[in-house]
């Protein structure tokens, strides 16, 4: 006989600290047997309307609608069922195979003859396949040679180790010992190498155990039980508790005897119904996963005047489903979409090929209710394209709080990759949410590494959805990720949707956007310079560079500069220019290198007393005539939109003669004070200052005086030095 492997595949679903899926970490399970000298190597190789029902009613073929049954009802009633369960968890009979060292065969008999006195058949045999999994290795090195050596039971035991022949001899032996009734049978098994076989072996492939219990036949494999292949081809021990007793009519889509009677099954499977049989794992039956469409069969075709192939699974409502889809072993970019259709509680799983091939489809469950965050593999197809459709489409990768959050994406449709070129610097991506959800993006390179400035994410309150914005900074292959959390959720964001963009002559400058927080859109506020830049313009030795922002009558400004995340005191000054009814945002920096600029908003008749984020933007500067600091300015300041021409610099030269130039509208006094002095009223007409003094050797501070109060009002202060 040859040897095979079944593959076994976990996958991790990604979140906003986490974008990407974790690699396959491929698990592949023995079949082999002694009686053929050759070995096969493994081959590794949204928006769509589905009509449901037209499908699910469409027979697909006669073999697509085979019945299995289990020819003895009365095998898995649920007295057998509860003591398979309770044998499989006792802890006690673990811990006390596992501390067992019989130092031969029949030493090993006796004491599992002396343990088992007065325990059930069902304890017996599990006793037997428990220190078999415990104790006995895969021969790696004999299934690869084919070169097999003793398998008999004793020469199994004195190695610790053999392939599936020698598993099934020493379970035999230990049976025989015991008398209790066991078989071995001999068939074909879909595991290693299986995915690439179209035709029938001309040899049986794999070993395994049938036993009678209280005059029942049961199925076992304890080389499966005991653990898997890796990708290095080593073996890794691993319990599997599901291939001791297995119900017949699961396991007949792994292993077929070759003797039909050892099927165990009401009418008898064939040989080209077990090859085109889907190779449903173990998970598949634990979880209580229905098949809806294919239903026996191992491969799917595209739909009639589709271009995509669909696969309709149905699940407890625990199970969630994500999906993988290949060609000669590599992922296909937006070639799969898993959609749950709540109304008729199905999951549409599409598979969309971008071209002709013989492509692999795997899915993948997890059970929501447990600690486990990883899907693991539970069954999976061939798709065979030997004529594309007219308009091939392709999907953007989601997630499942893609479907949980209701998202619905509005364009582009039919496609994960955006296209840019011939100038073009972004692109839109738009998508629509139920009120109490919110999106964040994010734009990365080829490297995995973010995109400055490259993307931008809001609500339009006018157009009820969101648009995200995305430039990228050069040609290249850049991955757009959009994720989405409720408003009331405090956890993190979540992935949802990604598209790819593949740039093409992009313009240089390439386009930016600076950060933006959801209050610069509610307040309406918009940006006039630097337009369609994340970067702040700084001129060759300026003092100060300069943003300007229009908003609405009701709104006030403020701003701060940083660097290295800490702020530069009086580094910063927001003021109002009444004319063009826009605010001026100047930012003075101490030093050369990357700074931060954030601005701040309010409403005036905000109750909340401080202002929030709105935007942010980056200030790179690379040289500095001379270092500045603006006037201190107070909250009237802001709240009366006033405005100052000069100076601008916040220190005064001891004994100088400065002009004095601002707008302070509406009051009825504007005067100042020099080192606590006040000067005689001169210069004011509504809403000009305009005067000269002389600088004192403490400060200058200009006041204001409004019909409301009577007192004077601080609006700026100057240092001296």
């Amino acid at each position: 006989m040859g040897c095979q492997v079944c593959k076994k595949s976990t996958v991790n679903e990604t979140t906003i600290k986490k974008t990407d899926y974790n690699g396959h970490l491929k698990k592949y399970q023995i079949n082999d047997s002694t009686n053929d000298n050759t070995t096969e190597k493994p081959t590794i190789p949204i928006n769509v309307t589905v009509d449901d029902d037209r499908i699910i009613t469409r027979p697909t073929d006669t073999n697509d609608h085979i019945e299995i049954q289990i020819v003895d009802s009365q095998a898995f009633n649920e007295s057998f069922i509860q003591q398979r369960q309770q044998a499989i968890n006792n802890r006690s009979y673990q811990s006390t195979i596992e501390s067992w060292r019989p130092k031969s065969l029949q030493q090993l008999t006796e004491t599992i003859k002396t343990f088992s006195k007065g325990k059930s058949l069902i304890d017996h045999h599990w006793i037997i396949f428990y220190w078999i999994a415990c104790n006995i290795e895969y021969d790696t090195v004999s299934y690869f040679s084919g070169k097999y050596g003793d398998q008999t039971a004793e020469g199994v035991f004195q190695a610790k180790k053999g392939v599936c022949a020698g598993y099934a001899n020493l379970y035999k032996y230990l049976c025989d010992q015991l008398e209790m009734p066991c078989e071995i049978v001999n068939g074909y098994a879909k595991g290693y190498g299986f995915e690439s076989r179209t035709d029938a072996p001309s040899k049986t492939d794999h070993a395994w155990n049938a036993a009678e219990i209280d005059r029942h036949w049961y199925l076992m494999d304890s080389t499966w039980g005991a653990g898997h292949l890796d990708d290095a081809k080593e073996f890794k021990r691993e319990l599997s508790s599901y291939y001791f007793l297995p119900r017949p009519n699961e396991m007949i889509y792994h292993h077929l005897p070759e003797n039909e009677k050892w099927q165990l099954l009401r009418t008898p499977i064939k040989m080209t119904q077990y090859l085109q049989m889907p190779h449903l794992r173990p998970l598949y039956f634990d979880l209580h996963i229905e098949l809806v469409s294919p239903r026996n069969q191992a491969y799917v075709d595209l739909l009639p005047d589709k271009a995509y192939a669909l696969v309709l699974v149905r699940t407890p409502s625990d199970v969630d489903l994500i999906a993988n889809f290949r060609l000669q072993g590599q992922e296909i970019d937006g070639g799969h979409h898993v959609i749950f259709d709540d109304q008729k509680q199905l999951y549409n799983c599409c598979f969309a090929p971008p071209h002709t091939g013989n492509y692999n489809i795997t899915v993948y469950a997890r059970k929501t209710t447990t600690n486990d965050i990883k899907y693991h593999e539970v069954f999976d197809f061939t798709l065979d394209v030997k004529r594309m459709p007219l308009n091939p489409i392709s999907f953007p990768k989601t997630w499942k709080k893609f479907f949980d959050l209701g998202l619905e994406v509005i364009s582009p449709q039919n496609t994960h990759l955006i296209k840019l070129n011939n100038g073009t610097g972004h692109t839109q991506i738009l998508i629509k949410t139920p009120e109490n959800v919110e999106l964040l993006g994010r734009l990365v390179n080829e490297q995995k590494q973010e995109v400055r400035g490259g993307y931008q994410v809001y609500y339009d309150r006018r157009k009820n959805i969101w648009q995200c914005k995305f430039a990228p900074d050069r040609d290249g292959l850049f991955e757009t990720l959009i994720m989405a959390k409720k408003k009331s959720d405090p956890e993190s964001y979540t992935s949802a949707v990604a598209f790819k963009i593949e740039a093409r002559q992009i313009p240089s400058p390439p386009l930016s956007y600076p950060h933006t927080w959801p209050l610069f859109y509610d307040l309406g506020l918009k940006i006039e310079a630097p337009r369609n830049r994340s970067n702040v313009i700084w001129a060759d030795n300026a003092s100060y560079a300069e943003v300007l922002i229009q908003a609405s009558d009701d709104v006030q400004l403020s701003c701060d500069i940083k660097y290295n995340n800490v702020k530069i005191e009086n580094g910063s000054l927001a003021q109002y220019n009444n004319d063009k009814k826009r605010w001026q945002l100047l930012f003075a920096p101490e030093r050369t290198g990357l700074h931060e600029l954030t601005v701040y908003a309010k409403r005036n008749n905000d109750n909340e007393s401080s202002s929030r984020s709105v935007v942010r933007f980056d200030l790179d500067v690379n040289k500095l005539r001379r270092p500045m600091k603006f006037p201190l300015i107070y909250s009237q300041f802001h709240t009366k939109k006033c405005q100052i021409y000069t100076p601008l610099d916040g220190v005064l030269k001891k004994g100088s003669i400065v002009p004095i130039h601002c707008i302070v509208p509406g009051a009825t006094e504007v005067n100042l004070t020099v080192d606590s002095q006040w000067l005689n009223s001169e210069g004011y007409t509504d809403p000009t200052l305009q005067r000269q003094i002389t600088v004192g050797s403490k400060e200058v501070i200009i006041y204001a005086k409004y019909k409301q109060k009577s007192n004077y009002n601080g609006l700026v202060k100057y240092t001296v030095q």
